[in-house]
């Protein structure tokens, strides 16, 4: 099988049409750098798509603190993470 040239599509690389510089995110319907508007109909569905799904998925990790949160109390919930932390052999506390 051959592998298509390293030739790069809009989709990977998105540059902003006013100052030409790489978009740090594509989540934006604005160019990083110098705020000028995308006025790419593609760019711009994919990039509210890129929102909703993080959007989403900011929202289901939420919901499972706060029922966490409900069951056993904020402190309960900061026990339950130190166990897993020092199971896991994780310390955010400096020595």
């Amino acid at each position: 099988m051959s592998e298509p040239e390293s030739t790069e599509s809009a989709a990977e690389i998105v540059t902003c049409p006013e100052c030409k510089r790489r978009l740090l995110t594509r989540t934006s319907m604005l160019c990083n750098w110098c705020g000028a508007k995308i006025n790419d109909p593609e760019y711009q569905a994919r990039a509210a798509q890129n929102r909703l799904e993080r959007d989403q998925q900011e929202r289901t990790e939420l919901e499972s603190v706060i029922q966490e949160e409900a069951q056993h109390g904020i402190l309960g919930r900061l026990r339950r993470l130190g166990k897993q932390n020092k199971a896991n052999g994780r310390s955010d506390t400096p020595l």
